[in-house]
């Protein structure tokens, strides 16, 4: 029997609840969002909170709790619960270095999910399951699709993470990790936050995950 995915469970709930509040209450999503002014002048807070509400709306909303279901617990079940709180910790530290860079006002959990692709990719690579790093590209996709807001975008974003997802017996373990770095290159040169976020659980799964070298223990 598979361990009780508790590390997601827990980040769900601290996610979830502060998101669903926030319909009823908008103000908490100002007051908790990332604004690199007020980070700059001392309410450092927002760098953590931000993560904590969603500024996408219902669709946004639910999209991102879904994916950190899923996401979430399929990543936990493949590596673990520590190195799942090092590729979520990755993309958020890299997604809000991007956010202060680029000057982005916002708010959700996608920084932190972008940290699980990246790193369930690196995962992939190494050997291990890659079902995760097959919806977790998909993650990375959609991200990318929505940059353009274009239908056929999303067509075609679904069809190559289906592709990856229905074929990922046969698909090599390097594969999910070069969409997802090309997909965090491409974002960053873009000035989107969610590019250095996909950098940084990329990097976090470099170091968590990395292969042993010939002749050491």
């Amino acid at each position: 029997m598979r361990p009780f995915p508790r590390v997601t469970a827990i980040v769900f709930l601290l996610t979830a609840v502060p998101s669903l509040l926030q319909f009823a209450y908008p103000a908490l999503e100002t007051n908790l969002r990332r604004d690199p002014a007020l980070i700059a002048d001392g309410q450092v807070w927002r760098l953590v909170t931000s993560s904590l509400v969603q500024d996408s709306g219902v669709a946004g909303t639910v999209s991102n709790l879904g994916f950190l279901l899923a996401l979430g617990w399929l990543t936990e079940r493949t590596v673990g619960p520590g190195r799942w709180l090092l590729f979520f910790g990755g993309g958020v530290a890299l997604g809000q270095v991007g956010g202060m860079v680029f000057d982005t006002v916002g708010a959700g959990s996608s920084i932190g999910l972008c940290g699980l692709a990246g790193g369930a990719a690196i995962a992939a690579w190494t050997g291990r399951d890659p079902l995760a790093a097959a919806v977790g590209t998909l993650y990375a996709l959609l991200v990318a699709a929505a940059t353009v807001d274009a239908l056929w975008c999303y067509v075609v974003a679904a069809v190559l993470a289906g592709l990856l997802i229905s074929q990922r017996a046969r698909v090599p373990g390097s594969a999910y990790t070069l969409v997802v770095l090309i997909v965090g290159v491409g974002l960053t040169i873009g000035a989107d936050l969610h590019g250095t976020a996909l950098l940084g659980g990329l990097a976090a799964g470099a170091v968590a995950l990395r292969r042993r070298r010939p002749g050491r223990s």
